[in-house]
C-alpha cells in the first residue's frame, strides 16, 4: 500500500476516480464491463503468488502445496463507504475475512482433485472483495499449463481451460515464466501463443486471437537467477535476449531468503508482502552495485549494469503498475465507447 492509502498507484487510482466520474456523469455505471486481466503459465511459475502480491494480502491456498485446479476470479469492488484499510469479502457465502480464503479455497480444491476425473474443473470460483482502497477489476488465475503431463486427459482440461480466457478479447493477459528459461525451453510460453492465434480452438468456438500480444504482458518471476550472476556483460544479453523474444517483459523474484508463507502467520505474511518492494528494491541494486564494480576491470572488461533500460523493468511494484495501466487502458476504452453510445443514440445533438 503506497502512502495515499490506496492499493493502487495514486495516479491510476486518480484516474480511476475521473473515470468513474464521467461514467456517474452520464448514467452509465451499471453499463460498463469491469475490466478482466486472466494470470497464466506454466504450474509453479507463481501465478497465485503474484495475484496475492498484488492485492497486498495472502490470499493464495498454494500456501498448503494444492495446485490450482480451476480458474479463480479475484473481484475486487470499490467501496466507497468502507474504513481505510478495512476489506470485506462478500462471496464466497460464509467467508468475511480475507484471512479465511485460503482454507475455503484448499477445501475446494481438493474436492475439485477428488471428485473430477481429470483433477480439474473449468467452473470458476469466485472470490469478491470490497475495500474503498480497490478499483473495480477482476483478476482471473487459472490451472497452470502441465504441457509435459503424459496424461492427454489433464493436459486437454487444463488447456480447455486456459484458452477459454486468453482468446476472450475481454481478458488482458499477464504471462508468467521464470526468467531463467529461454523461450525455446518455455513450452508453456510457447503453448499460450498457439492457444491464441490456432485457426480453430479446440475446445471453444472463440475465434482466434491474433493480436493478443497487443493485449498482454509477460513477467519474468524467479529473478534471483540472475543475483549470482558476477558480470554485467552477462546479465545485459539474457535481459536484452528475452526482451527480443518476448516483447513487453518485466521482472520480479515476489520471494527472498527463503521465506515461506505457509510457516507464518496471516498478520506476518501481510507484513513480508508490505515490506517486499523494498526488500527486493535493497537487494538488487546491490547486485547492481556489485556488478558496476567489476566492470571495466582487465583482463575481460566486463560492461556496467545497463540500469537506463533495464532497471526500470524489475520489481513487484513495476509489475503492479503494467497491471494497473492495462486496467486502465481497458476502463478508459470501454468508458469512450459507452458515453459515446449513449451520446450518439440517446442524445443524438451532444457531440463527444
Amino acid at each position: 500500500m503506497d502512502s495515499t492509502g490506496t492499493v493502487f498507484d495514486p495516479a491510476a487510482f486518480q484516474a480511476y476516480t475521473e473515470l468513474r466520474r464521467i461514467a456517474s456523469e452520464y448514467h452509465l455505471e451499471d453499463e460498463l464491463e469491469v475490466p478482466q486481466l486472466v494470470v497464466v503459465g506454466e504450474t509453479s511459475a507463481g501465478k497465485s503468488m503474484l495475484v496475492q502480491n498484488f492485492l497486498r494480502f495472502p490470499c493464495s491456498f498454494t500456501a498448503h502445496d494444492i495446485a490450482t485446479r480451476c480458474p479463480v476470479s479475484y473481484r475486487l469492488v470499490h467501496n466507497s463507504t468502507l474504513a481505510g484499510g478495512e476489506k470485506r469479502v462478500t462471496k464466497p457465502p460464509g467467508v468475511t475475512h480475507p484471512e479465511k480464503l485460503v482454507d475455503h479455497l484448499k477445501i475446494e480444491m481438493e474436492r475439485i482433485a477428488k471428485d473430477v476425473a481429470s483433477g480439474f474443473s473449468s467452473h470458476c470460483f469466485e472470490i469478491e472483495i470490497e475495500s474503498a482502497e480497490y478499483t473495480d477489476f477482476e483478476i482471473v488465475d487459472v490451472p497452470g499449463l502441465v504441457t509435459g503431463n503424459p496424461q492427454a486427459d489433464v493436459r486437454a482440461a487444463v488447456e480447455g481451460i486456459v484458452e477459454n480466457y486468453v482468446r476472450n478479447p475481454r481478458f488482458s493477459i499477464v504471462l508468467l515464466k521464470e526468467a531463467g528459461q529461454l523461450l525455446q525451453n518455455a513450452t508453456g510460453a510457447l503453448r499460450i501463443r498457439e492457444l491464441c492465434t490456432a485457426p480453430q480452438g479446440f475446445a471453444t468456438t472463440l475465434p482466434p486471437r491474433p493480436d493478443y500480444l497487443n493485449h498482454m504482458i509477460t513477467v519474468q518471476t524467479k529473478f534471483d537467477s540472475y543475483l549470482s550472476m558476477k558480470n554485467g556483460t552477462d546479465a545485459n544479453q539474457k535481459i536484452e535476449n528475452l526482451r527480443r523474444e518476448l516483447g513487453e517483459t518485466y521482472f520480479v523474484n515476489m520471494i527472498f531468503d527463503g521465506y515461506s508463507m505457509a510457516d507464518h502467520s496471516f498478520e506476518q505474511n501481510v507484513e513480508y508482502i508490505a515490506k517486499l518492494p523494498e526488500l527486493e528494491r535493497t537487494q538488487v541494486d546491490h547486485w547492481i552495485e556489485e556488478l558496476d564494480k567489476a566492470a571495466g576491470s582487465p583482463p575481460q572488461g566486463f560492461q556496467k549494469f545497463n540500469s537506463t533500460e533495464y532497471r526500470p523493468l524489475i520489481g513487484i511494484d513495476v509489475v503492479r503498475r503494467q497491471i494497473q495501466q492495462l486496467w486502465l487502458r481497458v476502463s478508459t476504452g470501454n468508458i469512450k465507447c459507452e458515453c459515446l453510445s449513449f451520446t450518439t443514440n440517446r442524445h443524438p445533438q451532444i457531440h463527444p
